[in-house]
């Protein structure tokens, strides 16, 4: 009976053996032809609002009429944005409300647009003394730290030139465009002023005089327009020392601008992302990836070649060509999506970056103003060949 139980356990283990050689002789799947699967692109348009001076907004922004509320950090988003043209404004108590229009184009690779708003304060109004001369003194607003280029707008409405009872409101403008007419040759804008009145249909019967103190320093390169029409005229001024008197011959917008030099050079910075790489492709079961986070900049950096009066006013020119102050910002990619084994998924991206430099009377500012990032995700399979978003 022994030599049979013999028997019978070699055999089984036999039967074990054999049965083990089988199926490690199985074919493995072939994984090399797994079909990575496909991102779909995903665009946004995100930014920043300010004061004028850099500091953050509580502001409501509006895309195409969807609205959204600025979070502490001033910054805003509005995510799976169609290509396309868009309209967007921002708005805050207090503060001019500002519009522009963003393109989002069409493509296999994703963008997040920055839109940065610096919003103004609203005008100041005047109530006018008929009987008597009416003054107001208005001032510019800068950037942080940058009070040497202040200025300050000295208005007086000589006696009977209004009804009484009706009020002037006079609003420092900082670009053309504010002014709301086609541009002028000279496109750099040290400073101007909107006056207008509350009756539309008032004359002036005499001049206002606009006295802005602007530093002698300057005063051999400006030139002062007003806008008629929709079109820039050359507007009566003197220059006495550190003032510049304009003659307000009528409700319209003022500017002085100052003959510079702008250049301007895009290049790419890369961005960094918490994790940029999904590696399935030896995995033992599918995953799942819902985003990817990187850090980008919002804003601009500006630098000036002194700390001088004319500088001051450069850096002034640039932040409003481009945005006041620079944050570092995290976004959020979308993926959605999941990896069989055999798969892996990779993302990568840029953001362009602006480098705008003005120079006028030995001085120059330079601003680096962050803009547009790219995002691209790409899927493949042990042989590398597959989707991309």
């Amino acid at each position: 009976m022994k030599k049979i139980a013999k028997i019978g356990m070699f055999a089984f283990l036999g039967l074990t053996l054999s049965a083990g050689m089988v199926s490690c002789s199985d074919p493995d799947p072939n994984y090399e032809t797994v079909v990575p699967p496909t991102v779909s692109v995903s665009n946004s348009i995100t930014g920043r609002v300010t004061s004028m001076d850099g500091t953050v907004l509580a502001a409501t922004v509006r895309l195409d009429g969807n609205a959204v509320q600025t979070k502490t950090d001033g910054t805003f988003a509005f995510e799976n944005v169609t290509a396309g043209s868009h309209t967007i404004t921002a708005e805050a108590s207090g503060k001019i409300t500002k519009e522009m229009t963003v393109t989002v184009a069409a493509g296999n690779t994703a963008t997040n647009t920055v839109c940065n708003f610096a919003l103004a304060n609203a005008g100041e109004t005047v109530a006018i003394n008929a009987g008597a001369a009416t003054e107001a003194t208005v001032t510019s607003e800068v950037i942080t730290g940058n009070d040497a280029a202040k200025v300050n707008v000295n208005v007086e409405v000589p006696a009977n030139t209004l009804p009484e009872g009706s009020t002037i409101t006079i609003t420092p403008l900082y670009t053309m465009e504010e002014a709301e007419g086609s541009r002028a040759q000279e496109t750099v804008m040290l400073i101007g002023t909107e006056v207008s009145c509350s009756d539309p249909n008032a004359q002036l019967q005499q001049p206002i005089t606009l006295t802005y103190d602007i530093d002698a320093s300057v005063s051999s390169s400006i030139n002062v327009l007003k806008l008629v029409d929709g079109q820039w005229q050359n507007a009566t001024f003197q220059v006495n020392g550190n003032q510049v008197t304009v003659e307000a011959d009528r409700f319209t917008s003022y500017v002085i601008n100052l003959m510079a030099d702008v250049t301007t050079a895009t290049a790419t910075e890369q961005l960094t992302f918490a994790q940029s790489l999904w590696d399935n492709l030896y995995g033992g079961t599918s995953i799942t990836v819902d985003n990817a986070s990187y850090t980008y900049r919002m804003g601009t950096e500006i630098t000036a070649s002194a700390d001088n009066k004319v500088c001051a006013y450069l850096k002034e020119i640039v932040a409003r060509r481009t945005s006041a102050s620079v944050a570092t910002v995290t976004g959020t990619y979308p993926l959605n999506v999941t990896l069989p084994v055999g798969t892996a998924l990779r993302v990568s991206g840029s953001q362009e970056v602006e480098t705008v430099t003005v120079s006028a009377l030995s001085g120059t500012a330079t601003g680096r103003q962050y803009g547009t990032v790219s995002i691209k995700a790409e899927t493949f399979n042990r042989e590398h060949t597959g989707g991309s978003n």
